[in-house]
């Protein structure tokens, strides 16, 4: 869920209580701080505890220049080594030898100050290694141009090391990353986190890639995807030769995603993944330090208790009121988290792991977003609406209808109106119960080869919550 549906959810609480909703008519803005409590979970977490969490292993596949922030960054040939293997850079210097070239394909070595390294393009690379050079590779030495080639290391069959000219780094090097991330947490029986950065080039486009977790055969599949905008719009023409476009590393361990799609990586910052150790798996916790203590209603409690304390303690007269209200509105935001697929741990201490959400709407998530936004709308609508004679305003009534139930008049017109009011949201999510038992079906059906399985979750983006 979005910052602001959180906050709404705050707001939403407040106006259950009618000396709260006085309170804002005559312009006291304590009650606003519900509002604040509701959104204090992603805050805790985002401004504060993803800088606290250790990183174990960090996969930067296209290491970013630091004066622009984007990728590629250079290296000098004399510093390269076998560790850098896949990694995308770019070199510069001159063309000192050509081996070969002809249609599709060159082969020549390129020298800059610290060394010297052989260079290879083909096919599809090849053609753009021509358009960025302006001539021939032949020319291009001829003419003793500087020129500068984006690619990254890779080792040739005969052992050696040579630059393979590409504007994507190999996905094998993610793939590695990810397998060596499950097998040391198997093995050292603790958490082991992985930080995997996104690539942003010119023009503030990302890289697409994804990570496929392969349960069955105990390996990771990374597909290296096309460059989309930050709204994750593909760039047409973009996507990676076909020969340096899938990576495979298999794990010696076995392992389980708990959510059931692979982790798509685009525009923004790159997720944090940790792997634990349950039984004699390994189980994926995705963003682990989101989503903890902070997202429980044990914390809910606590913060309820703390904003009514500092409202007490300031002079508040209606502190009680305000205290539920934010505790409410804090829990507010768990529940409404629980609707994705990450989930929260709920209960601390009784619960040590996060229960797992409904993941309801998995293929459009935006519309649970637009559904609670509605239901909090919808309660304020109706709140307000229930309240308007203590708040001296002439409230409107859909019908007239009222009941006495044990002595206690109900006003049954209040309750139509609400029916009404949140019925867009009780359809919306019945259609995300039915969408995630079709994605499960569809994904989980057997024969389903890799590739159609890929198509099928592609534009499925890993949530993550907060923003």
């Amino acid at each position: 869920m979005r910052g602001w549906t959180h906050f709404f959810s705050g707001l939403a609480a407040v106006t259950f209580f009618p000396p709260l909703l006085a309170d804002l008519v005559n312009g006291v803005m304590w009650p606003v701080l519900a509002g604040v409590a509701a959104y204090m979970p992603d805050f805790v977490d985002f401004k504060f505890r993803r800088f606290l969490w250790r990183q174990d292993i960090v996969a930067d596949p296209a290491p970013r220049d630091p004066r622009t922030k984007l990728s590629p960054r250079r290296v000098k040939i004399g510093r390269l080594s076998e560790a850098e293997r896949w990694r995308l850079y770019y070199i510069e210097g001159y063309i000192e030898r050509v081996l070969e070239e002809r249609e599709g394909f060159a082969k020549f070595t390129l020298r800059d100050e610290t060394g010297e390294i052989l260079v290879v393009a083909r096919d599809r690379d090849y053609t753009k290694l021509r358009e960025a050079l302006g001539s021939s590779v032949e020319d291009a030495a001829r003419a003793r141009r500087r020129v500068s080639i984006s690619g990254f290391l890779d080792i040739g069959e005969d052992g050696k090391p040579y630059w393979n000219v590409a504007d994507a780094p190999h996905p094998q090097y993610i793939a590695n990353k990810v397998a060596e991330a499950i097998d040391r947490a198997y093995e050292s029986g603790r958490m082991v986190t992985i930080k995997i950065h996104n690539i942003r080039v010119v023009g503030d486009f990302y890289r697409r890639f994804l990570v496929y977790y392969d349960q069955d055969n105990r390996r990771i599949v990374v597909y290296m995807g096309p460059l989309v905008s930050t709204g994750g719009l593909p760039l047409e023409g973009t996507e990676p030769a076909e020969y340096r476009r899938v990576g495979v590393a298999y794990t010696k361990h076995p392992f389980r995603k708990v959510y059931p799609r692979p982790t798509v990586i685009d525009a923004f910052s790159g997720p944090e993944i940790g792997y634990v150790k349950s039984g004699e798996v390994v189980e994926e916790v995705f963003i682990p330090w989101h989503r903890g203590f902070s997202h429980s209603i044990t914390a809910s409690l606590i913060a309820g208790l703390v904003a009514g304390l500092v409202a007490l303690l300031a002079g508040y007269a209606n502190y009680l009121h305000l205290a539920v209200a934010c505790a409410l509105g804090y829990m507010a935001h768990v529940l409404e988290d629980q609707l994705g697929f990450m989930g929260s741990n709920l209960l601390p201490p009784l619960t040590k792991k996060r229960v797992p959400g409904l993941m309801l709407f998995p293929r459009r998530p935006g519309l649970m977003n637009f559904a609670t936004n509605w239901l909090m709308l919808a309660l304020m609508i109706w709140n307000l609406n229930r309240f308007s004679p203590q708040l001296g305003v002439t409230p409107y009534k859909l019908v007239r209808l009222s009941t006495v139930i044990q002595g206690i008049p109900v006003h049954l017109e209040d309750y139509a109106l609400l029916g009404i009011l949140i019925a867009p949201t009780v359809l919306v999510y019945l259609a995300g119960i039915i969408d995630k038992q079709l994605f499960l079906r569809e994904y989980r059906a057997p024969g389903v080869e890799e590739a159609t399985r890929k198509e099928t979750v592609e534009e499925v983006q890993e949530e993550v919550g907060g923003y």
